[in-house]
């Protein structure tokens, strides 16, 4: 995952206000479940000494813009000096309201959430309508587009509809010819369909294609959507167009094909992660992570979400990609040292050296016992 959505989180050198919180809403009470979540951590972080006008752009903004809407959801805010910096909402809400006042943001919550959606488009097709809808990675956005267009049928063609089956194109006789007729217009149909989705797919930077709906009108769309035309993969799912309940069917299955491409994206990218670490093109551990971070050499930082007995780590308050577990290490001045929980710094120092970010489950530490780890720029001495 591009880590550049959180440079506007950087773009102070004052001391960062960091909350993130549960917005849910699934009653009349939610307003005030928020308001008192949100007050307990405004005290919290009055005592670690934020500012008063810190505080009160929090306040205006905690439970604003699409976190208002009903639903489970969960929101990330980050403001310093009197100012918002950005706010983001959480498909998830975190599993602890959490806030910190510190030299830097402490985005960990937000980017984990960011990390585990991906933008995608979902089609409800059959052999005449298709429905388009793109999703970016923020879903609790709503969609980012959505279209409803209609092909041929036969009643636009010459010859009328019998009760045995469609009509007959100009000059073509019995009901052989009919049905070629009407193959040929329904391809002709998802032929637009298509071009309509992978004009969706360029939207909104699609990932996955999720397609429900008639047989054979898939099987159409498919042969339009193949790798000559697109790169990315194409899941047939339950559900289509066919009535509330079949549209019900249609996101229930997308969200289980969204969940299983996601764990098998990250499964290859652990496997990647551990071939790579065996030809010493990735490193494993916070002093060898830290020490790659330093010298600008991680191609994509992993770390985990979890922050229970997380440890804490040193860094420059003017230099933002050096992070190291002695302060020493870092040949600065004692003034510009400052410590701040690992993922707060490792994540700043990967932002600012253009490196990416992928999760590593809790059940992927296992076998190597480390929750940090990083791929490689290049090989080399990683010692």
């Amino acid at each position: 995952m591009d880590l550049g959505f959180l440079r506007p989180l950087y773009s102070t050198d004052a001391p960062v206000a960091s909350v993130h919180l549960d917005t849910s809403r699934h009653s009349t009470d939610s307003d005030k479940e928020i308001e008192l979540r949100w007050r307990h951590l405004r005290q919290h972080l009055t005592r670690l000494g934020t500012d008063q006008a810190t505080l009160h752009a929090l306040e205006e903004a905690v439970g604003q813009g699409p976190s208002r809407s009903y639903g489970t959801h969960g929101q990330s805010l980050f403001a310093s000096q009197g100012q918002l910096l950005d706010t983001h909402t959480l498909a998830v809400p975190p599993q602890h309201d959490h806030a910190t006042w510190m030299p830097v943001p402490d985005p960990l919550p937000l980017v984990v959430d960011r990390g585990r959606h991906i933008p995608y488009v979902l089609v409800a097709l059959d052999r005449v309508n298709a429905k388009i809808v793109g999703y970016t990675d923020q879903p609790t956005q709503g969609p980012a587009l959505q279209e409803h267009p209609t092909g041929q049928t036969m009643h636009n063609l010459d010859g009328p509809l019998g009760r045995s089956g469609p009509g007959q194109r100009r000059g073509l006789g019995g009901r052989g010819s009919a049905q070629h007729a009407a193959q040929q217009m329904w391809r002709e149909n998802t032929a637009a369909f298509a071009e309509r989705v992978r004009e969706a797919v360029r939207a909104v930077d699609a990932k996955i294609i999720l397609v429900g709906g008639d047989e054979e009108a898939i099987t159409y769309l498919r042969q339009n959507l193949g790798p000559r035309q697109l790169s990315i993969p194409i899941r047939i799912i339950a559900g289509g167009r066919g009535g509330q309940a079949a549209q019900e069917r249609l996101h229930q299955a997308a969200e289980q094909a969204l969940a299983e491409h996601i764990l098998d994206e990250h499964t290859q990218a652990l496997n990647d992660y551990q071939q790579k670490l065996a030809h010493d093109q990735a490193v494993e551990g916070t002093e060898q992570a830290t020490h790659m971070l330093t010298e600008a050499r991680v191609q994509t930082l992993l770390l985990t979400a979890q922050r229970q007995n997380e440890n804490h780590l040193y860094a420059s308050l003017t230099q933002p990609v050096p992070v190291a577990q002695d302060p020493a290490d870092l040949g600065q001045v004692d003034h510009d040292v400052f410590t701040a929980p690992a993922s707060a710094l490792m994540l700043r120092s990967a932002a600012a050296s253009g490196a990416s970010f992928t999760e590593l489950l809790e059940q992927d530490t296992a076998p190597a016992g480390s929750d940090h780890g990083a791929l490689l720029r290049f090989a080399g001495n990683n010692h």
